[in-house]
């Protein structure tokens, strides 16, 4: 594979499958307050130090406390004392990933292959790596191979939607989306890449897809936001307005929910007030929400509170000077100021 450089984001979209931080500690193994876990696998190692099935107990406790070097050093024993599992090369992958190495996580990927050419995680995990390189046919032959194997595979779908998503064939992404969610019902990754599509079109269906995903996670807040923001922009404002307070239960402080609250009250219900006193919450979380303060100044100079309305458009140009709606703002008050 030609070398490339991932960014963090994309490594962070792979490690999270594999259920890893994008944060890595370099800390050792020694003195890591052994508990009830360490401590039996190290009683294995001190009558067998070539376990390598207690090497990779091992291997799995420090990942999953994120010593990702503790983990690595473990791993590596365990395929020393036994080269022929290809399970233990994935896992290795999944650590060579989280630790910035994706040129290593492919070799060992491919390893595995060569020891079990029918591992179907080798091949979903070698074709994310191709995605995230943005080789997008090396990965579509990859999960062929898979789906070869074994086409029960809703994994292998949702990674074939990527691909397709990516090259621009969105009918063809949603029927592959659409595959992993009738294999798996509670695919709820599968439900928010569909809703995202439709959302894109406005089309409907993606209320459909966002419940869908809210049936399997109903306190997810990206798709609560999600589906409000799908109803405010398709004009749908009492729906939007109910999944927003719905999200403030969860999350009273979400400063975008409340200035979007605001600017449904400003600009569609002309309930002022209402308006004011959202801009005012999220204003509260952050001092600098330009956004906010404008509209606030906005929602008092429809309530004919011109001196504060003024004091928010002021205070927008002290947060960027070249603002031009706060400008105008600021010249419309004059000449209303001037008519009395």
């Amino acid at each position: 594979m030609k070398k490339l450089h991932l960014t963090g984001l994309l490594l962070c979209l792979l490690m999270a499958a594999a259920g890893i931080s994008c944060r890595h500690n370099g800390t050792n193994d020694a003195g890591q307050g052994a508990d009830s876990t360490l401590t039996k696998w190290y009683k294995v190692l001190a009558k067998h130090p070539g376990d390598a099935e207690a090497h990779m107990h091992l291997s799995d406790y420090y990942r999953d406390h994120l010593l990702l070097d503790s983990a690595l050093n473990h791993a590596l024993a365990a395929i020393r004392s036994d080269s022929t599992n290809a399970g233990y090369y994935v896992k290795l992958s999944d650590l060579y990933l989280a630790m910035k190495e994706p040129d290593l996580c492919e070799n060992v990927l491919n390893k595995a292959l060569r020891i079990n050419p029918s591992h179907e995680e080798a091949y979903l995990k070698l074709a994310e790596l191709h995605f995230l390189y943005q080789h997008y046919e090396e990965a579509s032959e990859v999960i062929q191979k898979a789906l070869t194997i074994n086409d029960f595979n809703p994994k292998a779908y949702f990674i074939q939607g990527w691909i397709l998503r990516e090259q621009g064939d969105t009918a063809a992404a949603v029927r592959a989306y659409l595959k992993a969610a009738e294999q798996n019902s509670r695919y709820f990754e599968a439900y928010e890449e569909l809703a995202h599509l439709y959302h894109l079109r406005h089309n409907p269906l993606a209320v459909d897809y966002y419940k869908n995903a809210l049936s399997v996670r109903p306190d997810d807040p990206q798709t609560l936001y999600n589906l409000a923001m799908f109803y405010q922009e398709t004009g749908n404002d009492d729906q939007a307005i109910a999944q927003y307070q719905r999200l403030l239960q969860l999350d009273p402080d979400n400063k975008f929910v409340q200035h979007n609250m605001g600017w449904i009250y400003l600009t569609h219900k002309e309930r002022y007030e209402d308006a004011v006193r959202c801009f005012t919450n999220a204003i509260t979380q952050d001092t600098t929400f330009l956004e906010a303060v404008y509209n606030r100044g906005l929602a008092f100079e429809c309530l004919g509170d011109y001196a504060s309305a003024r004091q928010d458009f002021a205070y927008t140009l002290h947060l960027d000077a070249t603002y031009e709606p706060a400008i105008e703002g600021l010249n419309r008050l004059d000449k209303k100021e001037r008519r009395k």
